[in-house]
């Protein structure tokens, strides 16, 4: 996407017809808008975000007073915003008008003829995604972009409008909605079923999950700030601090990794316990009854008894056969007869026999496990009772150690050591509430699978319920799906931003800092000595340039993404609000010299600071096109108020002009190079 021009009408500062023509040269690519505090440079980048998608920057204020004051006062009701744009070599016209007319269109210009085009909206946000338009068109004040107390900036939403979740999220609102309506379905056809308690429960557990996993994702993230600023605390001591307490210091944090290691290596001895236990648990309480039960079948069979020298079957089959096995004749009331008939008091049952095998295959495999049951318990309760052993002194030389070093005299050590404590103990709470938070969630969904499996044996029963309860299952499975596709997204960007923003901060500052992120995409700058730098001035200008201009990298490697769930990324001109206001001069230079680099077009609007060179600086490097000023219209006369001006490209400019008709902000071209 390529912007030619935008024209406007009656929008806020700007009375009347105003068009700006922008720079479209590949090489001469930026263009750059001069104006004073106050005059228009928000209202311009906001019109263009509002032509495109009826929505404004965080920072711009009285989204309900566009219309221009003195056009209202003259009668006017509405206002209007052109945008002309050039996407894959053909042109477009986008238009948008608020107020007492209200529309939108967008027309494709073929041979100089505009034909309108239908399904508009989805159109533009082809070209430029609504949820990744905000970091194309910014002005620097977006909530994401916030610089906290720690030096850090939170990115995480950012990251996920930037990989397009922003349609996949609202499908899976979309899709609950949808759910909970077929279970309120199921609840007026099944109303007085059980059914229906247990879609109402399943329901329950659904809510419950969710505030879990909101609950355990603030802590998480609790954690990584309480753990950032105990290491800081923990460089500062090792900075402030004698050798002598700094060697103190060193062993006490070297005591701490491994008495976390020997607690979670306790913990999974104690699980192993567990599963030693009911393992092997009857296998001892049979240990009496295998000794015995042996010794009585053994006794048995020497005594001929069980089992006994005929088989009862056998027996049977003589007598109902009327035929021994030598092939005598045995007919009833017989003495032969009656001999066979009484072999039946001693011979042996085939179900008895099979019965008894079983019992000492059972017998002997106890009377093999106790031994190893016995040597694996051994060994599991003595490890337990070695790293308890090793754990305790551990924590005692630690316990001394911190009580030494909070004696020490200096007022900076004994400060930073009560601060350290404070955090220490928080991150060990939020650890204790992570740790709660995760067994409940299992627990949570362990009793939503359960009930599933009861409407699973109850829907048999009802066609119409079972219906319903499929589309819920359906429903989930999507819901289910895209959620993995988005987590999967959104850690494999991870080290894709990290590489990124290592990058351009190689290109802007050249200096040495380095980036550090977090797993909740929270970015720091960091020295040499790994400390974090401070946030204010120019570091924080800095890493949000770093950032924005991530963002758009990865937005355009992402331009021709193939996904049925994410957004596909977009090319667009990069349009940054009053970008070098905050930077130290000795940055600017360098960021106005990369810039233009990182996308096709680049518009600037901006007020002169002195001394930082950007306008210069684009000429050099061969990258302006077009320069513009705003000059602002004032009915009234100067009455000794200074005229002021601006210095561009070594011309004064005035940008201030008494005597008007009315009040209005005029553009006025300066160069071209376009």
């Amino acid at each position: 996407m390529i912007i030619k021009s935008v024209t406007l009408e009656n929008f806020r500062s700007f009375y009347g017809e105003q068009k700006i023509n922008f720079s479209t040269d590949p090489q001469r690519n930026t263009t750059v808008i001069y104006a004073l505090n106050g005059v228009g440079k928000t209202n311009l980048l906001n019109s263009i975000l509002w032509c495109l998608h009826d929505m404004f920057t965080p920072g711009f204020k009285g989204v309900k007073d566009i219309l221009n004051w003195q056009a209202e006062k003259q009668g006017r009701k509405s206002y209007h915003v052109t945008v002309d744009f050039e996407e894959d070599g053909v042109n477009y016209s986008v238009k948008r008008s608020g107020g007492e007319i209200s529309n939108f269109k967008v027309f494709k210009i073929v041979n100089g003829n505009f034909i309108e085009l239908p399904r508009k909206e989805l159109f533009v946000n082809k070209i430029l995604p609504k949820d990744m338009a905000g970091y194309f068109i910014s002005d620097g004040e977006g909530s994401d972009l916030t610089v906290d107390a720690n030096g850090l900036i939170s990115v995480k939403r950012s990251i996920r409008d930037i990989l397009g979740f922003n349609v996949a999220e609202k499908t899976v609102e979309d899709l609950n909605r949808i759910k909970n309506e077929v279970r309120s379905e199921l609840k007026r056809f099944d109303m007085d079923t059980e059914l229906s308690n247990l879609e109402q429960s399943i329901q329950g557990k659904d809510t419950d999950i969710q505030y879990s996993r909101k609950s355990l994702e603030e802590n998480l993230l609790a954690l990584e700030g309480y753990t950032l600023k105990f290491d800081q605390i923990e460089i500062e001591l090792g900075d402030g601090s004698s050798q002598v307490v700094d060697q103190k210091i060193k062993r006490r944090s070297q005591i701490e990794r491994q008495i976390k290691e020997i607690s979670e290596e306790l913990k999974n001895l104690e699980k192993n316990k567990i599963k030693l236990i009911r393992e092997y648990s009857w296998v001892a309480f049979s240990k009496n009854l295998s000794n015995n039960a042996l010794d009585f079948i053994d006794e048995s069979e020497l005594q001929g008894k069980i089992p006994a020298p005929f088989n009862t079957q056998l027996v049977k089959d003589i007598i109902k056969e009327s035929t021994c096995i030598c092939g005598a004749c045995i007919e009833p009331g017989t003495v032969a007869f009656e001999n066979i008939q009484a072999l039946l008091q001693t011979a042996a049952d085939p179900s008895l026999l099979s019965r008894l095998h079983k019992a000492r295959s059972m017998l002997t495999k106890i009377k093999t496990l106790l031994p190893i049951a016995k040597d694996r318990l051994d060994e599991n309760y003595k490890n337990i009772s070695l790293l308890q052993a090793r754990l305790e002194t551990l924590t005692e030389e630690e316990l001394a150690l911190t009580t030494e070093i909070g004696e020490n005299n200096s007022d900076l050590v004994r400060s930073l050591e009560r601060k350290r404590t404070v955090y220490r103990s928080k991150i060990h709470e939020t650890e204790r509430s992570i740790n709660r938070l995760t067994l409940a969630l299992s627990t949570l969904k362990s009793d939503k699978e359960g009930l599933d499996g009861q409407i699973k044996r109850i829907k048999v029963h009802s066609p119409r319920a079972k219906l319903l309860k499929e589309k819920i299952n359906f429903i989930n499975s999507i819901v289910e799906r895209i959620n993995e596709e988005l987590i999967d997204a959104e850690q494999s960007i991870h080290g894709v931003l990290e590489a990124k923003i290592n990058e351009f901060l190689a290109a802007y500052l050249r200096q040495d800092y380095t980036v550090t992120m977090s797993k909740e995409f929270k970015i720091g700058l960091v020295d040499r000595n790994n400390r974090q730098v401070p946030p204010g001035g120019g570091q924080g200008a800095i890493l949000s340039f770093i950032y924005i201009s991530s963002l758009i990298s990865i937005a355009r490697e992402r331009r021709d993404l193939k996904s049925s769930i994410l957004t596909p990324g977009a090319i667009a001109p990069l349009i940054f609000d009053a970008p070098f206001s905050k930077l130290d001069p000795k940055y600017a230079p360098n960021i106005a010299r990369e810039l233009p680099k990182l996308v096709d077009q680049l518009i600037i609007l901006m007020y002169q600071d002195e001394g930082k060179c950007v306008d210069a600086t684009l000429i050099e490097e061969g990258r302006l096109g077009r320069l513009y000023c705003f000059t602002e219209e004032i009915a009234g006369e100067q009455a000794g108020k200074p005229l002021q001006t601006l210095n561009i490209a070594g011309t004064e400019v005035p940008v201030t002009m008494y005597g008007s008709n009315i009040d209005r902000v005029i553009v006025k071209e300066i160069l071209n190079y376009d």
